[in-house]
């Protein structure tokens, strides 16, 4: 049995290819304990031949084979395992779930499955438990950097999608700027122009005034930080950030005993928030020795770890979680009990920002005690644990999660390729950091290098020429994406992403018989893929071939194909004109007229943008 697990453990893959020749090894080592006697042969035989049918990525006869092996062995470790990761593997994630959650409660010493389970829950939208199984399965295997690699590319899809959503409204590219505040972004605007943008697009966002006060201060803007300040007073007069940004103007005023009663209270809230307060206050309004009290002895020290020791003043504290959020005592908040989870919703991506209350008050009110729970975790840094319940917390949190989500994803992130980097995996610390320029930087040019030297470690690896590939595009450099792809698809012919990127690369430089070369294989390993579908029949309109153009048109366009712009049904109507089907192209000519005129009224970009 423990040689089985050692197998299983050294045979998982990231990518999900695994060595089915040592997957087969462990079934065969783990029948034993599981089966009875009288049915033990019958459930080796089952195990021995789905094994096989897995090897040679038979996965419909394996699936059904190793079912009837889990009716002999419900709660057998790898039947469950194996039968899992087929059901993952051929687009099954819903009905993996189950077999891989058993599987995972039986060997809880083993962090193999949760991971599986994670990639499982996140495939069908299920985003909180899926943060909890990676989370767990990190715990669970801490040395395994396969692990580790899975939860970073959970953080940073998760942060394109989030981010992809927030700039869909004006409400939302204001927390992109404060995100981008942070340090998030690269590029030529200073903290406090960002937050003075974010404050400008939504002055309504929690704590943003004293926020951009207390950034404008420490840069000497003392009018504009003025200014901040007063209307932080009149709009939010409690925030952690106003007492802020009143404790170190009265200390720019010489005024040291009001500074201090506005820290101390600051600290009596959250002693988090006080530290990171005094880690980034400015030495120049450090009083000198003769000044008294506990704070300024500590800033004169420089330590955060003297402020353990103060006494901060009494007073009422709340019982209730809503007032703990409001007054932002976050460690008590988070040493709450959890709320119950019965009842929460799950957002597929696209509609997290976007979207009508639940019916359920209950069910309201528990993802709104998540999101207060995900901020106070979040604001203690603890963004492994805070994202599951900002997940849930989504939809009441609104842009407020979304921000914890972004922050706390891009730094579980980073956290990850330390782990990695610590653990001696140098392909993927490049690969990992390549994709945290590129989705959190938007530093495609630095990504590029991140990229060339994760293939020279790995030159074999198609996926790291894809990412290159895909670098080089958002660059505009279309000889060196299109090389890099061709790279790839010598090294995996099957892969799709790089099929789409060559044929969109083509299709971009009006090459529509080059796309259609692409295209047509996309078409044959899925005749359904309903992009491959429309952007073939572009590339047949634009060779002046109407017929095979309508023939993947209008199928696509009926069944509800997204077309914001217009241009699709405008490229219809200009297919059914040469086919001599006036009145239908003159449905379509009307009907791309009145999506061009709502999208200029309107104009929007949805998460997945297909044209």
């Amino acid at each position: 049995m423990r040689l089985a697990l050692l197998a299983m453990r050294q045979c998982y893959d990231s990518r999900m290819r695994v060595g089915f020749g040592c997957a087969w090894l462990g079934a065969v080592l783990a029948i034993g304990p599981a089966a009875s006697a009288a049915t033990q042969e019958d459930f080796a035989e089952l195990v021995k031949r789905g094994a096989a049918f897995s090897e040679k990525a038979n996965y419909a006869e394996a699936i059904s084979t190793l079912k009837k092996a889990r009716e002999l062995a419900p709660r057998d470790y790898t039947v469950n395992l194996l039968l899992g990761l087929d059901l993952l593997r051929s687009g099954r994630p819903k009905e993996a779930v189950e077999p891989l959650r058993v599987a995972a409660e039986v060997r809880p010493q083993d962090g193999t499955p949760e991971g599986y389970l994670g990639k499982a829950l996140a495939a069908v939208h299920e985003f909180a438990p899926a943060a909890e199984a990676f989370h767990g399965a990190i715990a669970r295997s801490p040395g395994a950097a396969e692990l580790w690699t899975e939860w970073a590319d959970f953080d940073l899809e998760r942060f394109r999608i989030l981010g992809l959503e927030l700039r869909s409204t004006q409400r939302g590219m204001a927390t992109v700027l404060r995100l981008q505040a942070e340090g998030l972004k690269s590029g030529p605007e200073t903290r406090e122009e960002l937050l003075r943008q974010s404050a400008t697009a939504n002055p309504e966002q929690e704590g943003i005034w004293g926020e951009l006060g207390v950034e404008e201060q420490q840069r000497g803007m003392r009018e504009k930080a003025a200014a901040a300040l007063k209307t932080a007073r009149e709009q939010q007069p409690q925030a952690s950030w106003t007492l802020r940004l009143e404790a170190m103007m009265a200390a720019a005023a010489g005024d040291w005993r009001i500074a201090e009663s506005g820290l101390l209270e600051l600290g009596g809230r959250s002693q988090a928030g006080l530290g990171r307060a005094m880690q980034s206050w400015p030495r120049n309004l450090v009083p000198q020795e003769g000044v008294g009290g506990e704070i300024w002895a500590c800033a004169r020290k420089g330590s955060t770890a003297c402020l353990d020791r103060i006494s901060f003043p009494g007073g009422e504290v709340p019982k209730q979680e809503e007032q703990l959020y409001a007054e932002e005592r976050w460690e008590r908040l988070a040493a709450l009990p959890e709320p119950s989870s019965e009842g929460t919703m799950y957002r597929a991506p696209g509609d997290a920002l976007k979207r009508a209350p639940t019916n359920s008050l209950t069910g309201y009110a528990q993802a709104a005690a998540w999101f207060r729970r995900g901020v106070a975790l979040a604001e203690l840094d603890d963004c492994g644990r805070a994202a599951p319940p900002l997940e849930r917390g989504l939809e009441p949190g609104g842009e407020m999660a979304a921000y914890w989500l972004e922050f706390c994803y891009a730094a579980e992130a980073e956290r990850a390729v330390d782990r990695l980097s610590a653990l001696g995996n140098a392909v993927a610390v490049h690969r990992l950091r390549g994709d945290m320029l590129v989705r959190v930087n938007g530093d495609a040019q630095a990504a590029t290098e991140e990229y060339t030297q994760a293939i020279h470690l790995s030159p074999k690896d198609a996926g790291l020429s894809e990412r290159l590939a895909q670098a080089y595009l958002s660059l505009g450099d279309m000889q060196r994406a299109q090389q890099a792809a061709r790279e790839a698809l010598t090294l995996d012919p099957h892969r799709r992403t790089t099929l789409r990127l060559l044929a969109s690369i083509a299709m971009n430089e009006r090459d529509y018989q080059g796309a259609l070369v692409f295209l047509n294989r996309m078409l044959a390993m899925d005749p359904n893929d309903a992009w491959t579908r429309v952007q073939t029949g572009i590339a047949y309109a634009q060779t002046g071939q109407a017929e095979q153009a309508l023939h993947h048109l209008q199928p696509a366009l009926a069944a509800g194909y997204p077309d914001e712009r217009g241009a699709l049904h405008a490229t219809l109507a200009g297919v059914l004109r040469k086919l001599g089907r006036e009145q239908e192209a003159q449905r379509a000519a009307e009907e791309a007229s009145r999506l061009s005129d709502r999208f200029q009224q309107h104009p929007q970009t949805s998460v997945d943008d297909h044209q």
